[in-house]
């Protein structure tokens, strides 16, 4: 439990230092004027920090649908599927003689 909560707090953290480099960054093509000011390195610093929060964000969706998926108890749930379904099974099974021909 104390490890996963390591892992929140680090993946918190990592969530808020991208969202700060964004802000900085804005905060800069603001105060610059015009677009014509906005440098190369400004627009691939938003870029860039846009991508990794995005990075950030499906691993912690990730990690957290593993969790739920984790805590699912699939017999018990198919226990409870069942009680409320019939079930019905055909099956056809055919024999047939071998042909001289064939060998095992």
């Amino acid at each position: 439990m104390a490890n996963n909560d390591k892992k929140d707090s680090k993946d918190h953290s990592r969530l808020s230092d991208a969202t700060s480099a964004i802000s900085d960054t804005l905060k800069k093509i603001i105060s610059s004027g015009s677009p014509t000011e906005i440098s190369k390195e400004i627009i691939n610093t938003v870029i860039s920090q846009a991508l990794k929060a995005k990075d950030d964000v499906a691993v912690k969706v990730s990690s957290e649908m593993i969790a739920l998926v984790k805590k699912i108890d699939f017999v018990k749930e198919f226990a409870k599927f069942a009680e409320n379904h019939k079930f019905k099974i055909t099956a056809e099974i055919e024999v047939s003689k071998k042909n001289k021909d064939e060998k095992d």
